[in-house]
């Protein structure tokens, strides 16, 4: 089954091409790292993917449906670039911005509120990060909010996970608990995993497709 399915797609910001007659299939279960230097196109692929940018050329379809006209988002979680940074005064606990996650309109609804901190508790100790769970989000380390923002994106059991250098400001005991987790979760429940990184790909143990932005190519390594 196809996940992700792109032909022929062209994105260029005013008349500069990033993204050139690109081809891509991603389908479930896969777990893909995309690497590439800066302004080689990745974060653009991303917000493609994510319904944020619409492409001039070409298509792209998450789920069968193209995703500036809408899909299912509760299939993905999506931890965005830097997206620690954001979170450094806002005041809110880590239960509460994992509650965020877990929003759904009323008629959608299925859990009640105590499942809801159940679900929540079990993403957060997945990541080993459950005793955190009434402390400010701010308090915490760099690697300790990444780890927090996967957990969140993960708690709705996405069927694909969308990671934007995802290891950025992590330290190494939450680089291998965020890797462990990805791995685990790719051969036990399928969870079909694009992430970029200019780390070491190495690190992501199980990834079993890389690929390479460059020169406005998605190339398969």
């Amino acid at each position: 089954m196809k996940i992700v399915s792109i032909k022929d797609l062209t994105f260029r910001y005013v008349d500069v091409p990033v993204l050139k007659k690109v081809n891509l299939d991603i389908r479930q279960g896969d777990y893909a790292i995309l690497t590439g230097e800066n302004g080689s196109g990745k974060s653009t692929l991303l917000k493609v993917l994510l319904g944020e940018l619409s492409p001039q050329q070409g298509t792209a379809e998450v789920f069968g449906k193209d995703p500036v006209r809408g899909f299912a988002r509760i299939k993905i979680g999506y931890v965005p670039q830097n997206s620690i940074y954001r979170n450094q005064s806002f005041p809110a606990t880590v239960e509460e911005i994992m509650m965020t996650g877990l929003y759904q309109p009323i008629w959608r609804r299925k859990f009640s509120g105590k499942m809801c901190r159940k679900q929540i508790m079990h993403a957060l100790t997945e990541l080993e990060m459950e005793e955190f769970s009434k402390h400010r989000i701010g308090e915490l380390s760099g690697g300790q909010q990444q780890r927090v923002m996967l957990a969140r994106a993960l708690e709705g059991n996405p069927e694909l996970l969308i990671l934007d250098e995802p290891t950025a400001g992590m330290d190494t005991v939450s680089l291998k608990s965020l890797c462990q987790v990805l791995d685990r979760r790719n051969r036990e429940q399928k969870l079909t995993i694009i992430i970029v990184t200019h780390g070491n790909t190495g690190d992501f143990v199980g990834a079993g497709r890389f690929l390479k932005a460059e020169e406005g190519r998605i190339l398969e390594l």
